[in-house]
């Protein structure tokens, strides 16, 4: 089977929960991770799995993101499983009013698996993974969740080609 990572990171968050999903997947598999802001695109031919995954800014991906989606076409996804996760803030780890905010802006993750769909790609997860406050660390925990995660992707992987 073959993978690719496309990702973004700003902190250094989303790198380290792409490396876990990379180490998640197992060594029986061609990985590629790509980070999002390279002007060059991963060569999607014959790729099985596309993982995408951003720092939620706002609620939504990195432009960096934005850019790789913009790429693609309309169906340029199709016959690929998606999958989409981001890195954020737990909502309850600020005050009432910017808590508030956060919890109605939302998460990256559901708008990448969003355009996943859109360019064509069967979308078969989504997860958000959290950070202590904006500049992190990862809570603790975050890694291995990831890393479990994946092997777990694999297995529904694998029912979605059965």
């Amino acid at each position: 089977m073959k993978a690719v990572i496309v990702y973004d990171s700003f902190y250094g968050h989303t790198r380290k929960i792409a490396e876990s999903i990379r180490e998640g997947l197992g060594k029986d598999h061609e990985i590629v991770m790509f980070r999002a802001e390279v002007k060059a695109r991963p060569d999607l031919e014959n790729v099985d799995l596309l993982i995408v995954g951003s720092p939620t800014q706002g609620g939504w991906y990195t432009e960096p993101i934005k850019s790789f989606f913009g790429q693609l076409n309309e169906f340029s996804l199709k016959d690929i499983c998606g999958v989409a996760f981001d890195t954020s803030t737990y909502s309850d780890n600020h005050g009432f009013v910017f808590g508030t905010l956060t919890r109605l802006m939302g998460n990256a993750a559901p708008r990448i698996a969003k355009e996943l769909t859109r360019k064509g790609a069967r979308c078969i997860d989504s997860q958000i993974f959290y950070v202590e406050g904006k500049k992190g660390p990862l809570l603790n925990g975050e890694e291995e969740r990831a890393r479990h995660w994946a092997g777990q992707l694999m297995k529904k992987h694998s029912k979605t080609k059965a």
